[in-house]
């Protein structure tokens, strides 16, 4: 299990080009950029027992491989994310009830969660990435873009997240101050699972599900 610490900005469709243009991504990142195709497949009861006590259930599909991924708590400020997880492979694109049980958050999958596990929305986005080596740390930028889908209805995924590798979580401002001098970028609070929940149900505590 490792912290997450990163953070998200909105950025608008049309500001992309600028993005993918500015010479950091460049200078900074010594092998150059990843693209890949994500898509991911969050659970819960239908009643959404296991948001209510902040945890999230993601399976994640990369290529031919699946992650199932397990998050619990954190705390969120000006698009600041920071959040316990605990990450491992499966074979499949449904819970490996097993493996859940041996996640820090054992206790709260009891066999009746466990029974009324259901997917509850979806996110299909293409992601291309960057390994930033700048002086005070090393930080990842992930440029996602793509949608949320819930019950027939979907909304828009294009975001840019910069997740600390190694540094301190200053060095996420000052990346984030850099890029702006000639981008637009705006802090974002809720997470895509937030928003995925929210289009589900109109789920209104986005704090609960960063």
């Amino acid at each position: 299990m490792h912290t997450e610490i990163e953070l998200k900005l909105l950025i608008d469709s049309s500001s992309i080009p600028q993005l993918l243009r500015h010479p950091l991504l460049k200078s900074a990142c010594k092998s150059g950029p990843l693209k890949e195709k994500l898509h991911s497949i969050y659970f819960d009861t239908p009643d959404l027992a296991l948001v209510r006590v902040q945890i999230a259930l993601r399976l994640r599909q990369n290529g031919e491989h699946w992650i199932q991924t397990v998050k619990g708590g954190g705390k969120v400020e000006e698009g600041l994310h920071q959040r316990s997880e605990w990450e491992v492979p499966v074979t499949g694109n449904l819970p490996d009830l097993d493996k859940l049980l041996e996640s820090p958050w054992r206790s709260f999958f009891t066999p009746d969660i466990q029974n009324r596990l259901v997917p509850i929305f979806f996110t299909d986005f293409w992601r291309t990435t960057w390994l930033l080596e700048l002086p005070n740390g090393l930080i990842e930028l992930a440029l996602d873009v793509g949608e949320i889908k819930a019950k027939n209805k979907h909304v828009p995924i294009c975001e840019v997240e910069l997740e600390l590798k190694s540094g301190v979580p200053e060095s996420l401002f000052d990346l984030a101050r850099e890029l702006r001098k000639s981008i637009t970028l705006q802090p974002e609070d809720r997470s895509k699972a937030g928003r995925g929940y929210m289009l589900y149900s109109a789920y209104s505590d986005v704090k609960k599900i960063q």
